[in-house]
C-alpha cells in the first residue's frame, strides 16, 4: 500500500537536480485534461469551455474534438482566453493516413503537443464481447515485445509530429509498470523511444496506483517529462496495473502534491494537467476550480 509518508521521504531525493537541469526551472503551468469534462463537452462544447475558463484555468489538453474542426475550436478557445496545449489524439495502431489527419488537426488548432494515450494493446479488440473485462484481460496478455513495437512506432509518429512543428508525447498508465524479465515495461519505453522525437507525459496518479513512486521517474526523465497528469486517490491503495483506486478531490487524498510539484519543477515539466476521472458531471467544474486553487497554493 502507498501512503503519503512515502512521498515525503522521496521528496528530498527528487529535489536533487540531475546534471543539466537548471535550478531556476519554472513551476509547471497547471491546466486541465478535458477528458474530465467529457460528458459536459458532449452536451454543450462551447458553454463547458466557457465555464472552465471562469475557474481561472487557462490551459487545456483535449481528449477528442467533438465533431469540431480546427477553426471552430480555435474560435471557441480565443473567445474564452484558453490555450490548447495538446491533445490525446494519436494511437500506435492507427494507419498513416489517420495519423496525418489528426496531426493536421492538432497543428491547425495551434497546439504544441500531440499525445498518444496508450501503447499497443493487441488483444483488446478481439476480447470485446467475449470477456467480462476485455481491458483487464488484454493487459494480462501484453508482452515485452508489444511495448518495444510501440516504442518503434512512436519514434516514427514523433518524426511526423515534429515535421508539423509540434512535439509528440506518450502518456503513461498503470500498465506501463508491468514487469518483464524483472524490469518495468516503462523502462524499456524510456530506453527505446528516441529523445529527439518522443517526450513523456507521466501520469503521477496512474503511477502511484500501480504501486510505483513517480518522483524518481521525474528525476530520471528530466525535461523528457515535459507533461504530467495529476490525480488523487482515496487510501489505502492496493497497487494494480489494470485498475485505479477510488478518486479523491485533488488535495484530499493520499498524494503529497507539494512533493510532486517540487519534483516536477526540478525535472522541468512544462505543463501539469488536472484529471479527476470519476468526478460526477454535475461537480466537474467546481472540482476543476478547487484543484486549480489547491495546486496554486503549493
Amino acid at each position: 500500500m502507498i501512503e503519503r509518508r512515502h512521498f515525503l521521504a522521496a521528496a528530498a531525493a527528487a529535489a536533487m537536480l540531475p546534471r543539466g537541469v537548471v535550478a531556476a526551472s519554472p513551476r509547471p503551468v497547471i491546466g486541465v485534461q478535458l477528458y474530465m469534462a467529457r460528458e459536459l463537452l458532449a452536451k454543450d462544447f462551447e458553454a463547458t469551455l466557457a465555464a472552465i475558463a471562469e475557474t481561472g484555468v487557462r490551459h487545456v489538453e483535449f481528449a477528442g474534438f467533438y465533431d469540431r474542426d480546427a477553426a471552430a475550436i480555435r474560435r471557441t478557445l480565443a473567445d474564452n482566453g484558453l490555450v490548447a496545449v495538446g491533445a490525446h489524439a494519436l494511437r500506435a495502431d492507427m494507419d498513416d493516413a489517420e495519423i496525418d489527419r489528426l496531426i493536421a488537426q492538432c497543428a491547425g488548432i495551434g497546439m504544441d503537443y500531440a499525445v498518444a494515450p496508450v501503447p499497443l494493446v493487441p488483444a483488446y479488440r478481439a476480447l470485446v464481447g467475449k470477456s467480462d473485462n476485455p481491458f483487464r484481460d488484454a493487459i494480462a496478455a501484453l508482452t515485452r515485445d508489444d511495448f518495444l513495437r510501440t516504442a518503434d512506432r512512436f519514434n516514427a509518429i514523433g518524426g511526423k509530429v515534429q515535421s508539423a512543428g509540434m512535439r509528440f508525447a506518450y502518456h503513461t498508465h498503470g500498465l506501463d509498470f508491468l514487469r518483464f524479465d524483472g524490469r518495468y515495461a516503462f523502462d524499456d519505453m524510456i530506453e527505446r523511444c528516441d529523445p529527439a522525437f518522443v517526450d513523456f507525459e507521466l501520469d503521477v496518479g496512474n503511477t502511484i496506483a500501480a504501486g510505483v513512486d513517480p518522483l524518481p521517474y521525474l528525476q530520471r526523465l528530466g525535461r523528457r517529462a515535459s507533461l504530467a497528469h495529476l490525480k488523487d486517490w482515496r487510501g489505502p491503495i492496493e497497487p494494480a496495473v489494470d485498475r485505479i483506486p477510488p478518486t479523491a478531490p485533488i488535495g484530499e487524498g493520499v498524494v503529497d502534491f507539494a512533493a510532486v510539484v517540487r519534483a516536477m519543477t526540478a525535472a522541468g515539466v512544462r505543463y501539469a494537467f488536472i484529471e479527476e476521472e470519476e468526478t460526477p458531471a454535475d461537480r466537474v467544474i467546481a472540482a476543476i476550480g478547487s484543484a486549480y486553487r489547491h495546486l496554486g497554493r503549493l
